[in-house]
């Protein structure tokens, strides 16, 4: 069903189809251990390889990359699973306080890539600093003692700006826990003050 040299690494691994993702692509779960994704877009897997590339040079836990493919049709991109909680857990929404810890650590670590060279831009804003482009709760993963574990969708990750990604974190954290009490608990222990001027321009106003 693979091409011979992902079977050589899979074989004897139970897999299932995933749904969720892009529609476009077909990705498989090699129990704990191993992603596939199935694409007819070559630029599209090349991208994703391009960036949990990066992350891997930059000392940043991540997934790995272990093989890419390409036959007549189709591309073929096997990565390692990233094993842990997303942040929208429900042991961790229910403490916000260890939630506002690990996301002051998943800043420092974002912060900690932007002095580093990094040959690709996000897409939906412009900056100099490092971006991961979706920064929500679903897409960062803790693993069991709460230390960072890696991200996911990394689609619009690269150079932008940094308020692109605060913008949204806050966001995704007054949305997940249903109150903006902790955005500014966030804020401080970042240092930061509010930039209203930021995130009216990157969050729609239906999201407001």
């Amino acid at each position: 069903m693979f091409p011979e040299k992902i079977n050589e690494i899979v074989k004897d691994i139970e897999y299932k189809k995933d749904s969720v993702g892009r529609s476009e692509d077909e990705v498989y779960i090699f129990e704990d251990k191993y992603i596939l994704k199935v694409s007819k877009d070559k630029n599209r897997l090349l991208d994703e390889k391009e960036r949990i590339d990066f992350l891997g040079k930059c000392n940043i836990p991540s997934s790995k990359s272990i093989c890419y493919v390409e036959d007549d049709e189709k591309c073929y991109y096997l990565r390692t699973c990233i094993n842990g909680y997303s942040l929208i857990d429900k042991k961790i929404k229910e403490d916000p306080d260890l939630l506002i810890d690990i996301l002051v650590n998943v800043i420092n670590i974002l912060r900690s890539i932007d002095k580093y060279d990094c040959p690709f831009k996000s897409k939906d804003n412009i900056g100099k600093d490092f971006v991961h482009g979706d920064l929500c709760l679903p897409n960062i993963y803790v693993d069991e003692d709460y230390n960072f574990a890696g991200f996911i969708d990394l689609d619009n990750s690269g150079l932008g700006d940094r308020w692109y990604d605060y913008s949204w974190l806050l966001w995704s954290l007054e949305y997940n826990l249903k109150t903006d009490k902790y955005n500014r608990v966030l804020l401080d222990r970042l240092g930061l003050k509010f930039d209203s001027e930021k995130y009216d321009e990157y969050i729609p106003e239906d999201k407001r």
